[in-house]
């Protein structure tokens, strides 16, 4: 989804999947494509009409061993390192019309299936924030100082609680939007429910991992033991697929039952 030009606007793409007998010919660049150039086949969301904004949006195929499909250089990043993330250039790629998975004017269908992507991110960032909670638990029951176990300290405690509250509501949110999508029309999760979710997990890894490395001290500060990896991979989850800000106004435009024009 995401241009060098359109990001959280996601209105704004210019990659364009143009007719050409039984082909669409496809021309654009994405950017932080996650797996690009190690996965086989790619959701393109593109330009299929002149139509304005989200009218002329819709999606096709690629496989990456079509010609005209390139990659750029593998992106550094603070964390998230394990997957590569690299754009696409696509020029003049030829795509049979069998690969449009949604036409033009599909832009809300497109969009409707964010409510599993935004549970999927915010299961990742639960997975991080839990690795933290069970990591810091571990190791302060074996480091001791002053002639006793860490753990044993209040302020340590307290922390520790801090983090198994927050790892267990983000859970019950998760769960909550994923079990309430079986009661909605199209089967996938609300977008209230899974903006909560979503935002939640967001904001709380970060705050777990960094009680992780304040507990561990040194250690936790240290690449060797993993903690400082937890806190820099936790920050990517808030900005993936869609802001900890943005969440928070899909989250007051399902309170109020209306969206709210960003471009005014």
């Amino acid at each position: 989804m995401s241009e060098p030009d359109a990001g959280t606007a996601l209105t704004d793409l210019s990659t364009t999947a143009r007719g050409d007998g039984d082909d669409l010919i496809v021309n654009g660049t994405k950017r932080w494509t996650s797996g690009a150039g190690h996965a086989r086949y790619y959701v393109v969301y593109c330009r299929l009409s002149d139509a304005p904004g989200a009218k002329g949006i819709g999606a096709v195929l690629v496989d990456m061993e079509m010609a005209g499909v390139s990659f750029g250089k593998r992106e550094e990043l603070m964390g998230f390192r394990g997957i590569p993330t690299r754009d696409i250039v696509m020029e003049d790629v030829r795509v049979p019309r069998s690969s449009l998975i949604v036409p033009a004017g599909g832009f809300g269908k497109l969009m409707s299936a964010f409510g599993l992507e935004r549970c999927g991110n915010a299961t990742q960032a639960l997975g991080v924030a839990a690795g933290a909670l069970e990591q810091a638990l571990a190791y302060t029951q074996e480091r001791h100082a002053f002639g006793k176990p860490v753990v044993d300290f209040q302020a340590v405690q307290l922390k520790l609680a801090e983090m198994a509250m927050k790892v267990e509501a983000a859970r019950l949110l998760i769960w909550r939007a994923a079990a309430n999508s079986a009661v909605q029309d199209n089967g996938l999760p609300s977008v209230y429910e899974s903006s909560v979710a979503k935002c939640f997990a967001n904001e709380i890894v970060r705050e777990v991992a960094a009680l992780g490395v304040q507990v561990m001290g040194g250690y936790g500060y240290h690449r060797e033991y993993g903690m400082e990896q937890r806190l820099r991979d936790g920050f990517a989850w808030g900005i993936a697929g869609g802001t900890t800000d943005v969440q928070k106004t899909n989250i007051v435009a399902a309170m109020i039952g209306r969206r709210f024009d960003q471009r005014r």
